[in-house]
């Protein structure tokens, strides 16, 4: 990449001022900022401040002030062509090697020009919104329909383009803007017959969309007519818009202190805003494209390890599976991904509009981190029962291994894969005698949330049988499918029954006694923790309680719904006039 302002916004994307001082520094965290002792002066008390948000440090003792480049080169004694190039390295970009000269006037010019016509067509979309929304019934119902309240619609400055097609045109023309300038901020289409003028956005809903300084570089629109070309229409690729680069709600994700470390990326514009409605203030969508390894790189920013929460369709779930293989190459110590498997077809808008916010917390407790994922996907739904087909998952293994560039992650997920295939096949063809039991050992790694939440509500009650005093109705009525943990739940109630009260580790010891032994230990396998961290809060039983019952309201629900859809079926199997009303019904709950 050539010296320029394009090189200087890329380098201030991908590195956090904090992460460059604090090699020289020791800094502590204060709020939104961090504090230390100046490198510029003798001090014992902290004066020196770091702002990420902002992007520049502060020596209240010295007076020092500047940007990331400042201080490398005050602290280095380097010019700042040297100090752009060590962090240009540093963030991974290859500097063309030419003599640096301030760039062009007339370059500078335009760009200024692009982001004022934005910011100008910005306020103009979101003041048409807000006077329309007085009167426009039609836009009332939408906004009162998804809960877009007037708190959300500024924090997210949304718009509205009228249905006309050159209003914004016409309005910024008034401006005194060319048709030149117009089009190149990607607000106008010219169209090639006879050079007409349409706006690009009309009858939408507008997103606006920022970069990672804070300038509005680019649009996404919402149609509000369903014979609309296009449900949604993003700004075109500009000198300031790239699609793959930016992330929908980074403004207002980095702006929110609160939930510093934790950032979830969801694949739509209404995920992101339901999410921050529903308590989660740091979510980010990618433009209606693909996640990109720059995308996940920036994300880092704010959280070194985001949240995927893909849709739970089948093209959610593959674009979900393509992220480890992309973002390998640029995994760092402490930098890495965790992932969300949602209810099929369900997406966080859906759930948090249909009142459904357990399954999205319960989803999101039972996150994976990307090494737990990635062995997941290895050997889900796979059998490993000759020497060749476990060669050949060793051979995928060092596939994926190879992709990864820093040495001390790679060498550490090479002993978590050993240690993974070491415990997969450490028994031997005599101990595995049917496949049944097989498929029992291998249950634990996949992803079946019904699968999921039986485990989790017989060991609850296992590691903690004091649950049974207030649980005892719920637990004994409980059928489950996995004809072995209906087993061990039977004798447990059957234990309780005869004392009416069990110590925290008899039932264990019971148990482990007892036939279900093999079953016992995986069940209470310190895995169960990935799926119920609350289990973690041993002197909290109350929380425990609480969370065993949210759990077992999904599973029920889960139940009801299979049942409901077992018996739709068999009246489409035999329909008539009866069995289809009766089919309605069942598809209306």
């Amino acid at each position: 990449m050539k010296f320029g302002s394009q090189l200087i916004d890329e380098i201030k994307t991908r590195i956090k001022v904090s992460d460059i001082v604090s090699k020289k520094v020791k800094l502590s965290p204060r709020g939104r900022e961090f504090v230390g002792l100046s490198p510029f002066s003798n001090e014992k008390t902290p004066s020196f401040t770091v702002s990420d948000e902002k992007g520049f440090y502060h020596c209240f003792s010295s007076g020092e002030h500047g940007s990331v480049f400042d201080f490398v080169m005050k602290t280095e004694n380097l010019s700042f062509v040297e100090a752009v190039k060590k962090l240009a390295s540093y963030a991974g970009i290859s500097v063309e090697d030419k003599v640096y000269k301030k760039e062009d006037i007339i370059i500078q010019k335009r760009i200024k020009n692009l982001k004022d016509i934005l910011t100008i067509a910005n306020n103009w979309f979101h003041n048409n919104l807000k006077r329309e929304l007085k009167t426009n019934k039609f836009l009332q119902e939408i906004f009162k329909k998804r809960n877009f309240n007037e708190n959300i619609i500024n924090t997210f400055l949304l718009g509205y383009a009228p249905k006309r097609n050159d209003t914004l045109y016409s309005y910024l023309k008034s401006k005194d803007f060319s048709s030149k300038d117009i089009s190149d901020a990607g607000l106008i289409i010219i169209s090639s017959k006879n050079n007409e003028i349409f706006d690009r956005f009309n009858n939408r809903i507008i997103f606006p969309i920022y970069d990672y300084s804070s300038n509005v570089v680019g649009f996404g629109g919402k149609a509000l007519s369903q014979n609309q070309i296009g449900k949604y229409v993003n700004s075109p690729s500009t000198d300031l818009f790239k699609k793959g680069d930016l992330l929908f709600g980074w403004q207002q994700s980095k702006n929110n202190p609160l939930q510093k470390n934790e950032l979830f990326i969801v694949e739509g514009y209404t995920d992101v805003i339901s999410m921050h409605m529903a308590g989660y203030k740091n979510v980010v969508a990618p433009l209606g494209t693909a996640i990109t390894a720059k995308q996940i790189i920036c994300s880092w920013r704010i959280s070194k390890e985001p949240i995927i929460c893909m849709d739970g369709d089948e093209a959610g779930q593959k674009a979900a599976k393509r992220l480890p293989e992309l973002i390998f190459p640029h995994l760092k110590p402490g930098h890495s991904l965790n992932f969300v498997k949602l209810p099929f077809d369900e997406d966080p808008d859906s759930l948090i509009s249909s009142n459904n916010l357990k399954d999205l917390n319960l989803s999101i407790d039972n996150k994976l981190s990307l090494v737990d994922y990635v062995w997941n996907n290895l050997i889900s739904g796979k059998t490993f029962n000759t020497p060749e087909k476990r060669a050949e998952l060793e051979e995928e293994i060092n596939r994926l291994l190879n992709l990864i560039n820093d040495f001390n992650v790679k060498k550490n997920y090479k002993n978590f894969f050993r240690e993974k295939f070491f415990e997969q096949f450490k028994f031997s063809g005599k101990n595995i005698k049917t496949n049944s039991k097989k498929e029992f050992l291998l249950s634990r790694n996949i992803i079946d949330t019904n699968k999921i939440a039986e485990r989790v509500l017989i060991g609850s009650v296992i590691l903690f049988p004091s649950l049974l005093k207030k649980t005892i109705n719920k637990f004994s009525s409980l059928v489950f499918s996995n004809e072995g943990i209906n087993s061990i739940k039977d004798d447990i109630v059957l234990l309780f029954n005869k004392k009416k009260t069990i110590e925290n580790l008899n039932i264990r010891a019971t148990l482990l006694n007892s036939k279900h032994k093999d079953n016992v230990l995986e069940i209470i396998d310190k895995s169960i923790l990935l799926h119920a961290p609350f289990l973690k809060s041993k002197d909290n039983l109350d929380l425990i309680e609480k969370k065993w019952n949210e759990y077992l309201e999904v599973y029920l629900k889960k139940i009801d719904n299979n049942n409901m859809k077992k018996k739709a079926n068999e009246f489409l199997t035999k329909l008539n006039q009866e069995n289809y009303q009766r089919f309605k019904n069942i598809k209306k709950k």
